[in-house]
């Protein structure tokens, strides 16, 4: 079976080129607009909704876990 890929080529054609060239991998492959990492996380107060979330999760995994060692 042979699979179509995105850009059109299917995959098991082989016809003798590279995909990638060695240009493609310099900084091991990553951007320079993102060599430099990641931004900075700036400290916040956390929503409602996420902390009640968070809580149910919590509860639930609690919950869970309750039911397989005791029920």
């Amino acid at each position: 079976m042979v699979d179509v890929l995105p850009d059109g080529g299917r995959d098991g054609d082989d016809d003798g080129e590279w995909r990638f060239s060695l240009e493609d991998l310099e900084n091991g492959g990553v951007a320079d607009d993102e060599a430099a990492g990641p931004p900075p996380v700036e400290p916040g107060s956390p929503s409602a909704e996420n902390v009640l979330f968070f809580l149910l999760g919590a509860l639930g995994a609690v919950g869970v876990f309750a039911l397989l060692l005791f029920g």
